[in-house]
């Protein structure tokens, strides 16, 4: 009776072996029990241990392999039935109509999907179908990078367009939106380089009078200056106010790009062209980070953020302005091809922009004045190269002896106000007069 038992059950077992296994999805399971594949190799018959080497009905009593919740093979599947709790009735009971899980080929049943997320899928991926910002910890409403990044995950997700003319239209839009600041700023130092020969020849007076240490010349040349700039509306700083007024425009922008590089963005990592298919690295051929600072060089050279021409500055300054745009290469060729793409096309379009600005027409719609003409050379002649630097040297050093004197001077006076008054003599009380008594003459012998 067992031997067939045995039989019919490895029979079932080889018909198993070559058949998908079924078993219930985990939804069906308690949260302490764990799912497993079904291996059919696994499903082995194990003898009763005993002492008795003989066969005995009464000692060796076949053991039932399946355990109380599997019913036994009556077809070519396994059906599992899943865990009961202690308020079933009945544990042995099977439960029918249950969808099930088949395994492949190789015996694998794949993991169980997803619990849904209660976040729709339209604040998850933007209008391309890529992660939104929101998910990756980027384009924050709080900072003005974040407005940079939005604004530009608009224009790519929604117009379809690549990073590098998404970048490209993005700082035409910016540019376009800081004209006002730029027409101020050719306005206000259009106007100062009109009165500035008149303005160098008042501080030139001015410094020999310092050198000289003449008061007078001091304060006549100090007032003739301040009544020049009150009257021509000549006011320096306002020189320099249009840049500083664009300098927060730039940098946000500069930050938002460098983050979007840097995290990095995986749509960036296809989005340029030609030669720099990937804006998250720097250029690999050098093309963008030159052309940036030979373009930093030209704006520079013809003073379209500050409106002053490098030929009107003095020798020194002329020099810095002109070294600085290739001493930037030493940063920018690090620098991801996002961001040396935004700084070369800033650069395009300041050009652009002076070409238009310098129109005759355009200058009188915008009532700017005229383009300042060449600087002449100056009354004062002046040395050049390393005599003019030294002769700048001696001078200053002229002008802090001047201070210190100056300032010795006042100490000297201050405290003669407020110490006690020094005591003073008729005569002079370190020599003998002839008409002393005799008792304080001096006696010689």
């Amino acid at each position: 009776m067992e031997l067939r038992h045995c039989g019919r059950l490895v029979g079932s077992l080889v018909r198993l072996s070559r058949q998908p296994k079924l078993c219930y999805p985990i939804r069906n399971f308690s949260s302490s029990s764990r799912l497993f594949p079904i291996n059919s190799s696994q499903l082995v018959l194990k003898r009763s241990l005993s002492w008795q080497f003989w066969n005995s009905s009464a000692s060796t009593k076949a053991v039932d392999p399946w355990p109380a919740n599997i019913t036994h093979p009556t077809s070519e599947s396994i059906t599992i039935a899943p865990p009961t709790s202690s308020l079933s009735p009945s544990p042995t009971s099977v439960v029918s109509n249950v969808p099930t899980i088949e395994a492949d080929e190789f015996g694998y049943i794949p993991e169980p999907p997803m619990i849904p997320s209660d976040v729709p899928v339209e604040f998850l991926l933007n209008a391309a179908g890529e992660p939104a910002l929101s998910t990756l910890g980027l384009g924050q409403w709080y900072l003005p990078t974040g407005w940079v990044q939005q604004s530009l995950d608009l224009i790519h997700a929604n117009l379809g367009l690549p990073w590098w003319a998404t970048i490209m239209i993005g700082t035409l839009i910016l540019r376009t939106a800081t004209i006002p600041i730029a027409i101020y700023n050719q306005r206000s130092a259009g106007q100062m380089q009109l009165h500035m020969p008149k303005l160098q020849e008042l501080q030139a007076k001015l410094q020999e009078a310092r050198i000289r240490n003449d008061q007078l010349a001091i304060m006549r040349a100090g007032g003739d200056l301040m009544e020049f700039m009150k009257y021509s509306d000549v006011k320096p700083w306002k020189a320099m106010l249009g840049p500083f007024m664009q300098m927060p425009f730039f940098i946000s922008f500069f930050l938002g790009i460098r983050a979007l590089a840097n995290y990095p963005l995986e749509s960036m990592m296809f989005g340029g062209m030609l030669w720099f298919p990937d804006l998250t690295v720097p250029d690999p051929y050098y093309i963008l980070p030159v052309f940036t600072a030979c373009t930093m060089f030209l704006t520079m050279e013809l003073g379209i953020e500050t409106g002053m021409r490098t030929a009107n500055l003095g020798p020194i300054g002329r020099n810095a302005l002109r070294v600085i745009p290739f001493l930037s290469l030493i940063f920018t060729i690090n620098f991801s091809s996002a961001l040396t793409l935004y700084w070369a096309t800033s650069n395009v379009i300041s050009l652009a922009q002076s070409v238009v600005l310098r129109q005759p027409s355009i200058r009188r719609a915008l009532r700017l004045p005229a383009p300042p003409p060449k600087r002449t050379e100056p009354k004062i002649k002046k040395k050049k190269g390393i005599a003019g630097f030294r002769e700048n040297y001696r001078n200053s050093k002229l002008l802090a002896e001047v201070e210190k004197r100056k300032q010795l001077g006042d100490d000297i006076f201050r405290r003669a106000g407020i110490s006690s008054a020094v005591p003073t003599y008729k005569y002079d009380p370190t020599k003998v007069k002839e008409n002393n008594p005799p008792q304080i003459r001096k006696t010689s012998g």
